[in-house]
């Protein structure tokens, strides 16, 4: 472990997951009095040491374990701060929406997690386009790149991620949405903001619909998330992404819970 300064002692924490030499990739924001990265690291080990030893408002964490939700849930057992954010390795930043997450819960006690959005992506009309209450059926679209979280009321029910969810794992995405929709059972409070956090550089998983291993995990999430109500939102799900999944035949394969 490296850094000088623990997350524990800050508002907020920003856990940013990487493995191998994609340590060496992630660019970070210039300090900022109220803000800490916390920088998980699975194997293999890079070459080159770590390139934030000398920063002192970043803290590194050598991980043994595989798997994208493995590394959130480190990051939850190690981010001691109020509130702790997530992210990938090739997102660049934006303080200024993080930080006004953080003072959204900070002056909302009752709210448990917040969700902003990646640069692109935010709604321009709409209720979306507002602040508006997460629920289960408008939760899908949040990312952990997009996530924040009061660390204690998620850690105090024993929420984590699930690990058979996301990059490394049987199903390749979903773990975000699994993970919000377990906060929501458990009776957390969460919003979502007109708020840019930061860019995603790279494609992300959610945006692939022509593999069959990523539908299989799409079906995957919904039966994790609404159990044996699944098959009725499969056909709803399919609907809504008729044009992401190309043509008729895919759609209603996917309406009946096939993939591929």
């Amino acid at each position: 472990m490296s850094g000088r300064v623990s997350c524990e002692d800050h508002i907020l924490c920003v856990a940013v997951s990487t493995v191998g030499t994609g340590l060496h990739g992630i660019v970070l924001p210039p300090p900022s009095p109220r803000l800490r990265f916390l920088v998980l690291v699975q194997t293999p080990v890079p070459d080159g040491g770590d390139p934030f030893e000398v920063r002192g408002d970043v803290e590194t964490l050598w991980l043994d374990t595989v798997g994208l939700s493995q590394s959130r849930n480190a990051a939850l057992l190690h981010g001691k701060s109020a509130f702790l954010a997530f992210a990938d390795d090739d997102m660049r930043l934006d303080p200024g929406g993080l930080m006004r997450l953080a003072d959204h819960l900070a002056a909302n006690p009752d709210l448990d997690f917040a969700a902003g959005w990646r640069e692109g992506r935010l709604p321009v009309r709409g209720a979306r386009a507002e602040r508006h209450r997460l629920t289960l059926r408008n939760s899908g679209r949040v990312c952990a790149p997009e996530l924040m979280i009061r660390r204690s009321a998620v850690t105090e029910r024993g929420i984590s991620f699930d690990t058979g969810f996301g990059k490394g794992a049987r199903y390749a995405l979903g773990e975000d949405y699994v993970f919000v929709a377990d906060m929501l059972r458990a009776g957390l409070r969460g919003e979502a903001l007109p708020v840019v956090v930061g860019a995603h550089e790279g494609q992300s998983s959610g945006e692939i619909w022509h593999d069959t291993a990523i539908l299989q995990a799409r079906l995957a999430v919904q039966r994790r998330v609404f159990g044996r109500l699944a098959p009725l939102v499969y056909p709803l799900y399919a609907l809504k992404h008729r044009r992401d999944l190309g043509g008729i035949r895919a759609t209603l394969r996917f309406a009946l819970g096939r993939a591929g």
